[in-house]
């Protein structure tokens, strides 16, 4: 059955939609941040597999602040246990990706750039996947997170926004069978206070994936759809997007993945490949439901394809809407 749009409700945060909530923060915060005096490198969580196949990722900028390009032609060398066991060049946007065999037990990796003789470093974890695991992409504003945007985007600690009830749960739950990444449009100025507010509530602390430019939160579904195209060249398993709206359910069906959205007023069922419910709650009684499909890729991807069925809760199916 073909995906049919549908208005999705607002929730948490001011009493205004995404994304035109986030758009108008996004011109305020234009307005008052500056960004710092000097170049800013940073690195992304590194994620290695059991046959220690890790990808990293880094970025350089020529100061720290939303509108400010990247930095091109940088180089970058990644290191394990003071070992070199990668490097690259930073491409238009300041990025620069890696992919290198890494093995021994290290659970934290740093990276050094030269920019304009100076050298900068940073570190950042070193994550053990297992490759024979289904991946689950999460959005966080509005599907785990009722978002307070001043206090993500102007607070030195957000302590505003609030969990979406069950969601930490739920995930916390996940976690020990799926490994999961955070795919997010924020800024990627707030990825510490995006890290620190999901630790302090209780969600498993994994990867976070953010945007770069205020062209990604105005236009977040070519962003996710861009996004997911580059982490799915490396995580072939990731088969199982979970959101709110139908940016989201667009981005993850164009990668033929399975597709939960979070929607506290829409009609509960499957349409397609995206399935709706009001709440986590119900949400966690289908991931136990389908546990044996839902954890195993080539099962999962045989129902993607609608050639496995997967059973909604009983006390979410409503008629024709829930059949697969």
């Amino acid at each position: 059955m073909p995906f049919t749009p549908a208005t999705p409700p607002a929730l948490g945060g001011p009493a205004l939609a995404r994304p035109f909530a986030l758009a108008l923060t996004v011109a305020l915060t234009v307005m008052l941040l500056g960004g710092c005096s000097k170049p800013y490198f940073e690195v992304d969580e590194a994620v290695r597999f059991e046959d220690g196949t890790t990808r990293f990722v880094a970025f350089a900028q020529e100061k720290r602040g939303w509108l400010l390009g990247g930095l091109e032609d940088v180089d970058v060398r990644f290191l394990v246990d003071g070992q070199e066991v990668a490097s690259g060049v930073t491409d238009e946007r300041g990025f620069t990706k890696a992919i290198a065999d890494v093995d021994g037990q290290a659970d934290r990796f740093e990276a050094t750039a030269q920019i304009g003789g100076e050298t900068f470093q940073d570190e950042a974890e070193l994550v053990t996947w297992r490759s024979d695991r289904v991946i689950v992409a999460c959005d966080i504003d509005s599907t785990i997170s009722q978002t307070s945007l001043s206090a993500l985007f102007f607070d030195e600690i957000d302590d505003t926004s609030m969990p979406i009830p069950d969601s930490s749960e739920a995930l916390t739950e996940l976690d020990p069978d799926f490994q999961m990444l955070y795919v997010t449009a924020r800024p990627r100025f707030t990825l510490p206070k995006t890290r620190q507010w999901l630790v302090q509530h209780g969600y498993p602390p994994e990867p976070v994936v953010t945007s770069l430019a205020p062209r990604d939160a105005l236009g977040q579904t070519t962003y996710k759809t861009r996004t997911l195209r580059s982490l799915r060249k490396h995580y072939r398993n990731l088969l199982i997007g979970i959101g709110n709206t139908d940016i989201d359910a667009e981005s993850y069906t164009t990668h033929d993945m399975l597709v939960i959205l979070v929607q506290p007023k829409a009609p509960v069922g499957r349409d397609g490949d995206v399935l709706r419910f009001q709440s986590w709650k119900q949400i966690r009684t289908f991931f136990a439901e389908n546990r044996s499909v839902l954890r195993d890729p080539d099962k999962l991807r045989a129902a993607i394809r609608g050639e496995v069925e997967l059973r909604l809760p009983a006390e979410t199916a409503r008629g024709p809407s829930s059949e697969g």
